[in-house]
């Protein structure tokens, strides 16, 4: 029966932050111009990093080098590091 609350209780928590962003429906529209960029901003970066974290152990596991997978993804981290500092692209 313990597992049964967590489920509960977790599908709870996941469908309030789900309708957290309804919130915006009902600020002035000044406020939502200062907060619309990092809402969004935290809006890609969370489905990014939760496909990128579900990737690293199908890599690791088909690579089966976790050094190589981990220098691999250091390196892509820089080249868009050095991209973005190239071109000068802020929002």
């Amino acid at each position: 029966m313990n597992t049964f609350f967590w489920i509960i209780g977790i599908g709870l928590l996941m469908s309030i932050i789900a309708l957290s962003g309804s919130i915006t429906l009902v600020l002035k529209e000044k406020t939502l111009e200062k907060v619309l960029l990092p809402l969004v901003a935290f809006a890609v970066g969370s489905l990014i990093g939760g496909a990128f974290f579900h990737m690293l152990p199908t890599a690791i596991e088909k690579i089966s080098n976790t050094h190589l997978v981990f220098i691999y993804v250091a390196i892509g981290f820089l080249i868009f590091l050095a991209l973005e500092q190239f071109m000068h692209w802020h929002h």
